[in-house]
């Protein structure tokens, strides 16, 4: 089983500890990291490759705002779960676009919280019922971020298969298609979505709405 380098990101000891101990009794092998702030945070991935971070928003020194917006210029490919006590929709729409791949508040279920994590480990995202309904919202006052653009059903089909983190020779075998062709229509979806990589897609697609409706 991969080992998953986990880094808590929390100014109170006591709730990373709980962390720790808590998710090590999920059905995963974890190797635990700590920081209790933003700039320990960055010290950390510059030195180790963490694969996912639980990230605290109010702490010292430097916010876990700030934080995600720095993580995701350092290690792109680190994936991020905001842990926090604020669930205001203005904030969670932001944190969405800064490239968070999931949302959880701190009340949550222990159950929701190994379910988050799987979830982004292996399709990319998750956001709770509050996170869907303030996205949804965001949508319905703005307007779908992708409404406009020229994306056929066939390009739509691969670029919800891609989100999930599928290759593209999985997403061949099941549409019967080559590998080479999904390539092609790879490349054309990231061009007609101005989008530079599949987890920027990612997040267009999570704030267009169209997750919610795979």
């Amino acid at each position: 089983m991969k080992t998953i380098e986990l880094l808590i990101a929390d100014d109170h000891p006591i709730f990373r500890k709980s962390l720790v101990r808590l998710v090590s009794l999920f059905d995963r092998n974890f190797k635990f990291f700590e920081a209790g702030n933003g700039l320990e945070v960055l010290q950390i991935i510059e030195k180790e490759k963490i694969d996912l971070i639980l990230l605290d928003i109010q702490m010292p020194k430097m916010n876990g705002i700030d934080c995600l917006k720095e993580v995701k210029i350092l290690s792109p490919n680190t994936k991020v779960i905001v842990l926090t006590q604020f669930d205001e929709p203005s904030l969670i729409v932001l944190l969405a676009q800064l490239g968070a791949e999931g949302f959880l508040l701190k009340e949550c279920d222990p159950k929701e919280l190994e379910t988050a994590i799987d979830a982004v480990l292996t399709i990319g995202y998750y956001y709770n019922n509050v996170a869907e309904v303030a996205i949804k919202n965001y949508n319905q006052k703005k307007g779908s971020p992708i409404a406009n653009l020229d994306l056929t059903s066939r390009e739509m089909d691969i670029a919800k298969l891609l989100v999930k983190g599928l290759s593209s020779e999985k997403i061949g075998e099941q549409l019967s298609l080559s590998a080479l062709t999904i390539n092609s229509y790879r490349k054309s979806i990231l061009k007609k979505t101005g989008c530079s990589n599949t987890a920027a897609l990612t997040r267009l697609l999570l704030l267009s709405g169209i997750f919610y409706r795979i």
